[in-house]
């Protein structure tokens, strides 16, 4: 099975209050969490606007730290990239092996064991508590949607600005119905699955944030039923063997794989793949009108759109931050990481490492051949696919929209330390 953690969630038959109470009680242990001002614990309660400032608070820490949160944490570009490239820390958890003193250490914090997110969620249903050889089978499957997604995302785009008129909303008029119809394509849903397919992946909005940040009740059962149907839903697809989804089955099979690393490669897609995607395209677009050098080569050479995404990978990565647990005792940073200790790698901050960028707060295409961090584990199978779609989403909005304007604030999700998603983002065609 590609999904090593389907058992069910503590949460299934779970009364509201109880479980209203365990995502309160976690909400609470993390905003406890930041009172000793540590930057890291300060990120996951949204103490500050400037997600920057807290990262050159991390990186002042040296390359790994040891967070009031309980955690490891390295904000500095080398060394995250050696733990996210790393075959013994992964994103599936594992027990911790603590000695006494880092037991009591952590009980002076809370004097409690709470519960893990993917115990209260079907994080697991949503690829999302994937092993690392697990991440790295279904990267392989979805090389199998690659082919043709840059032509289909922006045909799809091209088609959708044509409706546009005066004042509309980049995210939801745009962004997010070219990478949900292009996804569903890719998938090979039939045309009557369409519109309960653009519910659900409107329903996972938040799940990566949700392996971190506790969600209030409402939206946790909101996205419990929108992950429990996008499931059922790929399922019933990839049963019928049909588009691309017949290319995953086809590449499962020829590798000898499961039909279940098959599904979980869809999910990922659909869930991780269209969230990436979406923010890809609203962030580069506003990094690109805040720098209008920048906006202007795009719009004379829309084939720079790709180096315009590759930058907003640095500059504003669609996934902030990485975790992963240790499943050996490692030498990490000058420090002893141990079996099931979580190390998190604050990517976004990492990827303005002034020891690494020069000027690195500026957004610019000029940093050919620079030293990409890689994928974390989780965005391994659907990263590529998601990049793809937002280079030909932007090309053609380079290209059919070149006098587009922000009129308002965008607008992002409260507590959403992973993705920092987008909510609004009002523009207007001229």
């Amino acid at each position: 099975m590609a999904d090593g953690s389907m058992d069910k969630d503590l949460a299934t038959g779970m009364a509201d209050h109880e479980l209203s109470y365990l995502l309160l009680l976690m909400h609470g242990a993390q905003w406890i969490m930041g009172v000793k001002d540590d930057p890291y614990a300060l990120l996951l309660r949204a103490a500050s606007d400037d997600p920057h400032d807290l990262g050159r608070r991390m990186r002042s820490r040296g390359p790994l730290y040891r967070s009031h949160a309980a955690v490891w944490v390295t904000a500095h570009h080398d060394l995250a990239a050696a733990a996210l490239s790393d075959a013994r820390l992964g994103p599936e958890y594992a027990a911790p092996q603590e000695p006494d003193e880092a037991r009591a250490e952590r009980e002076r914090v809370l004097p409690f064991d709470l519960p893990r997110m993917e115990q209260l969620l079907p994080l697991g249903q949503a690829s999302l508590t994937l092993g690392r050889p697990a991440c790295e089978r279904l990267r392989a499957l979805t090389r199998a949607v690659l082919d043709g997604v840059e032509d289909l995302a922006a045909d799809l785009c091209a088609r959708r600005v044509r409706t546009l008129d005066g004042d509309f909303d980049l995210r939801d008029d745009l962004a997010r119905p070219v990478a949900v119809a292009a996804v569903a394509e890719v998938l090979g849903l039939r045309a009557s699955d369409g519109e309960r397919f653009a519910e659900l992946c409107a329903g996972t909005d938040g799940a990566l944030d949700a392996t971190l940040c506790p969600p209030l009740l409402a939206p946790a059962r909101r996205l419990t039923a929108a992950i429990t149907g996008m499931r059922e839903l790929l399922d019933g697809s990839l049963r019928r063997n049909g588009g691309s989804t017949g290319r995953l089955v086809d590449a499962a099979v020829g590798e000898g794989r499961s039909l279940d690393d098959a599904l979980a490669a869809c999910v990922s897609l659909a869930v991780v793949g269209v969230d990436m995607a979406i923010n890809l395209v609203c962030d580069a677009v506003q990094a690109l009108l805040d720098h209008p050098e920048a906006w202007e080569r795009v719009r004379d050479e829309p084939a720079c759109a790709a180096l315009a995404i590759e930058e907003t990978m640095r500059y504003a990565p669609p996934v902030r931050l990485h975790r992963l647990f240790s499943h050996e005792d490692v030498e990490l940073g000058g420090h002893k990481v141990r079996v099931g200790d979580e190390v998190v790698v604050v990517v976004e901050a990492a990827e303005r490492d002034p020891a690494v960028y020069d000027d690195p707060d500026r957004f610019s295409l000029e940093r050919g051949g620079r030293a990409a961090l890689p994928d974390g584990p989780l965005t391994e199978p659907a990263g590529p696919p998601a990049r793809r779609m937002a280079a030909a989403t932007l090309r053609t909005i380079a290209d059919e929209l070149p006098r587009v304007r922000r009129t308002g604030p965008v607008l992002r999700r409260p507590r959403s330390p992973i993705t920092r998603g987008v909510l609004r983002f009002p523009a207007a065609v001229r």
